[in-house]
């Protein structure tokens, strides 16, 4: 019998029959930058300015980008073009690194993107040396394997599975979760589930200890839950499913991202909440109306129903946000 969250880890990053190492670009769901390269547009543009404030105040370089679940390298390769593009002097002077847990997709993207720009490689964060720069990623906190509770006969316990993919409820794995336990158990309903991260502790952690000076951003759809539930729910061909043990390699699972979590956690580690908003707030402010075909053709209109996707609230627009956070940026030069 396994934890919810080994089971979600097999499930989703078995080398052989898990889902993201069988996934087809689109087929399910699709990330930002899989939508509409306005995106990586506008997000070229913020990290250019972070990079720019954390010169001005006196940060050591050489700079870097981190770019956490880089997978096979489609953002990381519209990001080198627009920096190549518009920033020559940002273009020369970065570093820039892939962190992928699939070896197969880092070699194929570092081989690809080296025939342009030099980049590093790595399957393990704990493997790069500590930096100074920006740490980000776009949909990798939602990902993370998970812990579930969920609340029966007034109590709440954890989630396991059998070896036949049943659910079964029994006493917590770990002392870890019991302070989710005991918050869960006043906001729960009978039957309901929450998503216990720790995973994400464990990152924040790790981030912290490899980022002198900069900022990490984190892009993700999710809220601040401020104690509510957090059901965990799948993805399979477009559609949503809370059954969540179906369908073994077949479907993605998958939780919002609790970004008080995110950013109560980080303050432990030393990091600073820099900005929180909403994913179309994000994008309007970095201009991505610039990215947007303008001709009157066929196919300049569906790029431009592409690029409201990104921005439209009842789409991406606010299920998404983007969190900021700073580490020893010092006093400005």
């Amino acid at each position: 019998m396994l934890t919810f969250r080994d089971y979600m880890e097999k499930a989703l990053y078995d080398p052989r029959d898990g889902f993201y190492s069988r996934r087809v670009t689109r087929e399910d769901f699709y990330t930002a930058s899989e939508l509409h390269p306005a995106f990586a547009g506008a997000l070229t543009r913020e990290l250019v300015g972070r990079l720019s404030a954390l010169k001005s105040r006196g940060a050591r370089g050489p700079f870097f980008l981190v770019e956490m679940g880089s997978g096979e390298g489609r953002l990381a390769a519209q990001i080198l073009k627009n920096l190549a593009k518009d920033y020559p002097q940002w273009s020369k002077a970065v570093r820039y690194v892939l962190v992928e847990r699939s070896s197969d997709l880092l070699l194929q993207s570092v081989t690809t993107l080296s025939a342009h720009h030099p980049v590093m490689g790595y399957t393990n964060l704990e493997d790069m040396p500590p930096c100074s720069g920006i740490f980000f990623s776009n949909e990798l906190v939602d990902a993370f394997p998970f812990h579930l509770l969920e609340k029966r006969d007034g109590r709440v316990e954890e989630v396991f599975v059998d070896e036949k993919g049943r659910s079964i409820v029994g006493a917590l794995s770990t002392p870890e979760l019991e302070p989710y336990a005991r918050v869960a158990g006043r906001s729960l309903g009978e039957g309901q589930r929450h998503a216990v991260n720790l995973e994400m502790h464990r990152w924040l952690k790790l981030v912290s200890r490899r980022l002198k000076d900069g900022f990490l951003m984190t892009i993700d759809y999710g809220k601040r839950f401020a104690g509510a539930a957090n059901a965990p729910r799948t993805y399979f061909k477009h559609h949503t499913d809370d059954r969540v043990t179906d369908k073994t390699g077949r479907q993605d699972i998958t939780a919002s991202v609790d970004f008080d979590a995110l950013i109560s956690e980080g303050r432990k580690e030393g990091l600073s909440l820099e900005s929180y908003k909403s994913f179309g707030a994000f994008l309007i402010d970095n201009g991505i109306s610039d990215f947007m075909p303008m001709g009157a053709d066929l196919a300049s209109y569906r790029e431009r129903v592409k690029v409201k996707t990104l921005i439209h609230p009842e789409a991406m627009g606010e299920a998404f946000k983007v969190l900021i956070q700073s580490k020893g940026m010092g006093k400005p030069a």
